[in-house]
């Protein structure tokens, strides 16, 4: 069967105010009954500490009728979200200046290789666009579906039903001015 997860994250926000924005997103959460206030250590599904479901988390999701969600956890560091939901098909990604897009998952992946690696251990990498020349931080390149995100802030939601519209648009709400990303998946 395999664990779900949603991931929302903010595509835009830097080391220095992530964990002051998470706080916000939380402590509506909070305030909503959406999750518990205290976050759980050593939980199962990862290695970070998840927020418990609140008694209305309904409140988040389309349809609440089937099973019951497990916790929320709350990324203020570098991380990398990926997404498997529409895997099978080309990835394709383009450049946010010119808006060309590398043709294929196997062009895309020899473009931007070295770059993730980079990203991953330092938090910064560039990468030229083929088509324009332009130097892109590899966080700014657009990804069809959301498919990764290299990020400093996220939340994961395991085994939650579907994340209404509404829901991921009130989150966003708290992240003013940044673009985020929806990146829902199987392990």
């Amino acid at each position: 069967m395999g664990d779900t997860f949603q991931a929302i994250a903010d595509r835009d926000a830097t080391p220095q105010e992530a964990p002051r924005l998470a706080r916000a997103v939380v402590d509506w959460l909070v305030a909503e009954g959406i999750v518990l206030a205290e976050a759980e250590p050593g939980w199962g599904l990862g290695e970070h500490p998840a927020h418990p479901p609140g008694p209305n988390w309904h409140k988040a999701v389309d349809n609440a009728r089937w099973g019951a969600p497990e916790g929320v956890a709350v990324h203020t560091e570098r991380h990398v979200f990926w997404s498997n939901y529409n895997s099978g098909g080309p990835v394709p990604v383009s450049c946010p200046y010119c808006g060309t897009g590398v043709p294929d998952q196997s062009s895309a992946s020899s473009l931007l290789s070295a770059a993730m690696d980079e990203w991953y251990k330092t938090g910064t990498a560039d990468v030229e666009c083929p088509a324009c020349a332009r130097t892109v931080p590899l966080p700014a390149w657009n990804w069809t579906n959301d498919h990764l995100a290299f990020v400093h802030l996220g939340f994961t939601f395991w085994n939650w039903p579907w994340l209404s519209e509404e829901f991921r648009a009130r989150v966003a709400e708290f992240l003013p001015g940044h673009r985020t990303a929806f990146l829902p998946g199987k392990v």
